[in-house]
């Protein structure tokens, strides 16, 4: 019997990084040193096999994949969102690698006329989280004017969907990623649907459950920007005939990031010349 991996995993980088931060540490605020410690256990969080392969099916069971009908009437092969990055998504959600209060390094998003260039956006790389955003999604130590720790987003979250996976497994009589449980998979998410609006309809948004949550999350992975992880070849975009942000004619970072009305008139085509 093979032993599971630990949901809280380092990995060899951030590892290194630990090692180096604390090293250096000693000179620190002790307030400092203990807000640092929180924010690499926090960004150290790494899914296990069985819990990506928990996820992916539950995903997968949510937006499954198949035959679609596009917006513009045509008929388009979809993959389900778990296999299209949406635990990928959440992944880097949990570990706050792609957290920023503006922006993600993103490629230009068609093919651009020769001699045309443009900077990958933004084009000062991410703009960081300010302190009000780090502290609730990384949490605080207590502080004069607040003399209380502020809870971590990022901890809730990862202790959530520990929890919330184990809930599954449960459900399903040991492994909701088996095979042999995939006829129980539509059920058992109906009925912790059904439970959790229950039990939480009402509340605000504060402290929403597993299940609530992970209907979010692949919500933002299948139609959000790719770069997040999900959408993986913009897939549902395509299925929607959506292109993305139009930046060239709204003064946004440059060429390649968006495209005009007249880009639109036909098709989309994201391989095409983009028009300037």
């Amino acid at each position: 019997m093979t032993r599971e991996a630990s949901p809280l995993q380092l990995s060899r980088r951030r590892f290194l990084a630990l090692c180096a931060a604390t090293a250096t540490a000693a000179a620190l605020p002790s307030a400092i040193r203990l807000r640092a410690a929180r924010a690499f256990v926090a960004s150290s969080f790494v899914l296990s096999a069985h819990q990506r392969a928990v996820l992916v099916a539950a995903a997968n069971t949510v937006i499954p994949g198949g035959q679609v009908m596009t917006r513009r009437g045509t008929l388009m092969t979809v993959q389900g969102a778990g296999d299209t990055g949406a635990v990928d998504f959440v992944q880097n959600l949990l570990d706050g690698s792609l957290i920023y209060a503006a922006g993600a390094k993103r490629p230009p998003y068609v093919k651009l006329p020769p001699g045309v260039t443009a900077t990958v956006f933004p084009a000062a790389g991410q703009v960081p989280l300010w302190t009000v955003k780090r502290i609730g999604w990384y949490g605080d130590v207590p502080r004069a004017t607040r003399p209380y720790a502020w809870p971590s987003e990022l901890e809730r979250l990862q202790g959530l969907y520990i929890s919330g996976v184990a809930t599954l497994d449960t459900a399903a009589g040991g492994d909701f990623s088996a095979a042999a449980a995939a006829p129980l998979r539509e059920p058992i998410l109906r009925a912790q649907q059904l439970s959790e609006v229950t039990a939480y309809n009402g509340k605000g948004e504060n402290g929403q459950p597993f299940f609530l949550t992970f209907l979010d999350h692949v919500a933002q992975a299948c139609f959000g920007d790719p770069i997040y992880g999900g959408n993986q070849g913009y897939v549902y975009w395509d299925m929607i005939d959506f292109t993305g942000p139009s930046y060239i004619n709204s003064g946004g970072p440059g060429p390649g990031q968006g495209w005009t009305a007249k880009d639109m008139t036909t098709k989309f085509d994201r391989t095409k010349t983009v028009t300037q």
